[in-house]
């Protein structure tokens, strides 16, 4: 099967410690995706961290995503370890400063279809998604600094 890959980039007028922090509090990351998350499992060196899974569910899917590696006010990397329409999925979430007030979020996604032929369709609307969760976490995180 064929692996497909979403690469997106959103900016944000915030320093990148406001949008890690907020991309790593799983619990709530539903006021940016248009899903239920839950933490059923904590990592390290917090409980966000390493090891950490997360329980998402998205319309008809629900699957579990476990952090992979994580450095705080840097990067994350998870991968969806049960259920959902693919059988192999990674993430990496990469936070870079542009200067004391704006940083660069990059995200990747590479995934592999469970079923030959949705690839491209699971990739339409992951990129959608993703993309305005992105911009929905930075006008989010920009609001917030500014209190």
């Amino acid at each position: 099967m064929s692996v497909h890959q979403i690469t997106l980039e959103q900016k944000a007028k915030v320093p990148r410690k406001v949008l890690f922090d907020l991309l790593a509090d799983h619990e709530n990351l539903n006021r940016f995706f248009r899903a239920n998350f839950s933490l059923i499992k904590k990592g390290t060196p917090t409980s966000n961290g390493i090891g950490a899974v997360r329980e998402v569910s998205a319309g008809p899917f629900t699957y579990q995503e476990q952090i992979l590696d994580y450095k705080e006010n840097e990067h994350l990397h998870y991968k969806v370890i049960h259920g959902g329409p693919v059988k192999e999925h990674g993430s990496w979430i990469q936070i870079q400063s542009l200067n004391a007030k704006q940083s660069l979020i990059h995200y990747r996604i590479m995934f592999t279809p469970r079923v030959e032929g949705t690839g491209w369709l699971i990739k339409l609307v992951l990129e959608q998604e993703v993309k305005k969760a992105l911009q929905t976490l930075a006008k989010h995180g920009e609001a917030k600094w500014k209190m």
